[in-house]
Order: C-alpha cells, then structure tokens, then sequence
C-alpha cells in the first residue's frame, strides 16, 4: 500500500467515526420523549414513553395518544386523516396506543375513525394498519376520488405483530395472539391466536380445557428465572 492509499484510508477511517458519532447525537436529540417540548403536539404522551427520530409524517396529532413506557421505532408514520385535513381541538383519540407497547420502524397506522393496540402489543417494522378504505361502486370515477368507508381496528393485549403485516378496516384481534409475517389480517380473531398467510386464516389456537389446538410440534424449554404469564382475571 503505498502512502496515498494509507492516507485516503485514514481520511475514511476518521471520517466514518465523526459521521457516526454525529449521527448517534442527533438520533438522540431528535427523539421525543414525554418531557420533550413536542411530546405535546399529541393528545397524550405517558411517562418513559420514546418516540425515535427520524420521525415520520404525523397529522392531527392531538388525536393520538400514547400510554406509558411505549417505545415508536423510527421513520413511522402516524396519520389521523390526511395532511390537508385539521380535526379539532377536541376530536376524541383516533390512534390509541396502550402502555408498553413496542412498535417497530417504517410502520404505518393510517386512521380517521379508531385504531386501538392495547397494552404489551409488540410490532414489528414494516407493519401497515388502517380503519378504511376507498369504495369502487362508480365504475367511472377514479378509485381514490371515491367515498370512503371505515371500520374500527382493535389489537388486544400481549399480541405480537410480525414483520410486514397488513391490517385492515374491521379487524379485531384478540388478546395475546401471534400474527406471523407477511399476513393480511381482516376480521375477527380469538384470543390466543396463530394467524398466517394472506388472506390470513387462523391455524393454531389455545383453548381453555384443551391446550392448544393443534398442538405445538416443538418443546419449549423455559429458561429459570424466566417470567411466567397470570391469567387475567377477567377471561
């Protein structure tokens, strides 16, 4: 190597360290946290709550509300309506997202009527929900010019939501279900549900007296000291 080639490498070297140490800074000044002067843009923002910068596109954010100890990945879109539209001061929650709920990056909640994850929901990126659509009745004018239809979406508590799933107007997840990876989910979902495929179909389910049906093909082995779940009281 001779001594331009040792220096070019020097020059990268170095400037690949500022450039990420630069960036950790702004990454961590940029998040919102609930003592964040733009956690009150929102309707509500808990305690220990962190919503990671870069921020996506956010309207009408006095619609949304965010519990306590929630973690918003980054570049995420929350939208309650469109960016031309102003709701009011008053607008109950559009977007609610219950305490300790994860939600991975570059996902999109698109809503204008309820979208609800409960507690303990984890989410992983890439994950698309919205409560309506655009009808196609005329078969003359363009679809996206069409009125729109909504429908409530509810996420229950403890789910998980794998990578790149769609959830649709009208679907009601129960509490504590698995929704695997690339699913489009629309519907009714039990509790303690396996949900795969699109459009996604329940394949496994817990239930009371019976375990799980079918059952599960491998062992899991619990490492001690790992937590154990407490049924809920009111199931």
């Amino acid at each position: 190597m001779n001594r331009s080639d040792r220096i070019r490498d020097a020059f990268r070297s170095a400037a690949t360290t500022v450039i990420n140490a630069s960036w950790e800074r702004i990454r961590l000044a940029g998040a919102i946290n609930a003592e964040h002067p733009l956690a009150r843009r929102y309707g509500s923002m808990g305690r220990g709550s962190y919503v990671a910068f870069p921020q996506g596109d956010c309207y009408n954010a006095h619609a949304i509300h965010i519990g306590e100890d929630c973690f918003i990945g980054a570049g995420s879109t929350l939208a309650v309506g469109m960016p031309t539209e102003t709701y009011p001061a008053d607008t109950p929650p559009v977007i609610e997202i219950g305490d300790r709920t994860t939600v991975g990056k570059d996902y999109w909640f698109v809503a204008r009527h309820s979208i609800v994850l409960e507690a303990d929901v984890t989410v992983a990126p890439n994950v698309y929900f919205t409560d309506h659509n655009h009808t196609y009745a005329d078969p003359w004018l363009p679809v996206g010019k069409q009125v729109l239809q909504g429908f409530s979406v509810r996420v229950g508590a403890g789910t998980w939501i794998g990578t790149n799933v769609v959830v649709l107007p009208g679907t009601s997840i129960g509490r504590n279900c698995a929704i695997a990876a690339g699913a489009v989910v629309r519907g009714e979902i039990p509790d303690h549900s396996v949900v795969v495929g699109v459009p996604g179909r329940v394949v496994r389910r817990w239930i009371d007296g019976e375990g799980w049906v079918p059952p599960l093909t491998n062992e899991v082995v619990v490492v001690e000291g790992w937590p154990v779940g407490v049924r809920p009281t009111d199931e």
